[in-house]
């Protein structure tokens, strides 16, 4: 496959994850599941049995005698019990990094547990065998690996014979609860952002789309010296498979989540450590700014850190997607060695320059050499007309785009790598005609010193 069909299949991938996560199961049920439980997502597994009408589990297993109080507490002690007691993680986690357990739905009494959860709508006390914890675990994504399966089935003839059998005791359905909430104590917006589709929706969009920069040293189909020479290790990227690459990356510890601005996945390509690939981003350009964006994420999500909605990241408003058009900049003044060089194209309508940019490219200029040179990233607002063209075509318009320039002179985003570059960095602009061809040894050039610095062609 040619690098510009992987190119347009991330892509695709991105903008399918992004559709995944902003749509999700709208169906009745799982909204209701949703309001019950706060958590959303597919539902894929086969829906738990009729036990209610039929009066048996779909194992064969008989359900206990309901005129045999000891019955009942003796299926929840020995099947209910060890699942809240389990250091393992349930079913759940297979879908979530955190704020959902099925432990949180069980209580050390058996009273308290059935009481809770009839009262919370997850138990059917009249069809048992359809009640909403049920479906709630029988829920599993779309690829379910054996052993969680196996783990699922295993909760699910549990809780199923355990609430067949407690739906006819006469002592649990007199029982009330003790007034606390039984189940997930976040709110759905939390639980939501922490459910696995989420997080590879965010990985794909601020890592994987760049991982380009990357791919000569780590991508299987281009590190065959460099695996002869430091062994397989080095290919942390998956071919077309983000999530194999997302795993890999966890595995590996690149991603430290107690500290994640001291992520091996930052500190290397930074040069902050010993990397030999060299230098491939600089803190606080975008590429730094979308990595580090998805690890401090991350790091939140899976130590529980959000507590509410309102400390949940705000999404960011453009979209952005490397490309293989580049831009080049020549006769730049050796005394901006090693600063950072950022510009924004911003394409010519009817009505002038366009308010939104159309791409953007930032790096350190070559002083001794006087010249800067990047591949563009294509921008866009989230959900507009042109982020969905930018997923069927990545490329530019022909045609005149405005170029401003700016320069990180003080070192701002290296002393605050989540600031950004404006007016005081801005050192001139430039009118750019060009049809935008794609590859290395087809840039658009600009000569450094036709730049100019007008205010009354300003987007």
């Amino acid at each position: 496959m040619s690098h510009s069909l992987r190119v347009k299949s991330a892509v695709g991938l991105l903008f399918a994850a992004m559709a995944v996560s902003a749509v999700g199961c709208l169906s009745d049920e799982a909204v209701d599941i949703e309001e019950s439980l706060g958590v959303s997502g597919s539902d894929q597994s086969a829906q738990p049995d009729e036990v209610a009408a039929t009066g048996s589990a779909p194992n064969g297993e008989t359900p206990a005698n309901p005129n045999d109080e000891s019955a009942t507490l003796a299926l929840f002690k020995k099947r209910i019990l060890p699942i809240m007691r389990s250091d393992k993680p349930s079913s759940c986690a297979e879908c979530h990094l955190s704020g959902v357990d099925l432990k949180d739905y069980i209580r050390a009494d058996q009273k308290q547990t059935f009481a809770a959860l009839r009262e919370r709508g997850m138990i059917d006390v009249e069809n048992p065998g359809d009640s909403k914890i049920l479906r709630f675990i029988a829920r599993a994504p779309e690829k379910s690996s054996l052993i969680s399966a196996k783990v699922r089935q295993e909760e699910l003839d549990a809780f199923r014979a355990w609430i067949v059998a407690a739906a006819k005791d006469p002592e649990l359905l007199d029982a009330t609860a003790d007034g606390d909430l039984i189940g997930a104590q976040l709110s759905k917006e939390v639980i939501r952002h922490a459910r696995k589709d989420r997080v590879l929706q965010s990985f794909i969009e601020n890592v994987w789309l760049e991982r380009g920069r990357c791919a000569a040293c780590h991508s299987p189909d281009r590190n065959k010296k460099h695996v002869q020479e430091h062994g397989e290790q080095v290919s942390w990227i998956t071919l077309g498979d983000p999530q194999a690459t997302l795993d890999y990356i966890v595995d590996a510890e690149l991603i430290d989540v107690e500290n994640p601005d001291q992520s091996l996945l930052l500190l290397k390509p930074t040069l902050q450590v010993e990397h030999g690939g060299g230098q491939k981003m600089v803190i606080g350009d975008r590429t730094y700014k979308q990595f580090r964006r998805f690890i401090d994420d991350y790091a939140a999500v899976v130590n529980g850190r959000y507590q509410s909605a309102a400390e949940l990241p705000e999404p960011v408003a453009e979209i952005s997607v490397a490309a293989e058009m580049w831009l080049k900049f020549t006769n730049v003044p050796e005394t901006f060695d090693k600063q950072l060089l950022q510009v924004d194209l911003y394409r010519e309508t009817d009505a002038g320059w366009s308010k939104d940019r159309w791409a953007s490219a930032d790096r350190l200029i070559f002083g001794k050499g006087m010249l800067w040179q990047q591949q563009l990233s294509l921008t866009a607002p989230r959900s507009s007309k042109r982020a969905d063209e930018i997923r069927e075509r990545l490329a530019l318009p022909p045609g005149r785009y405005l170029a401003r320039v700016y320069i990180d002179r003080e070192g701002r985003l290296q002393k605050n790598p989540t600031a950004f570059l404006g007016d005081e960095n801005f050192v001139g602009q430039a009118v750019i005609d060009s049809r935008w061809p794609t590859g290395y040894g087809r840039m658009t050039t600009v000569d450094f010193r036709t730049l100019k610095s007008p205010t009354s062609d300003r987007p």
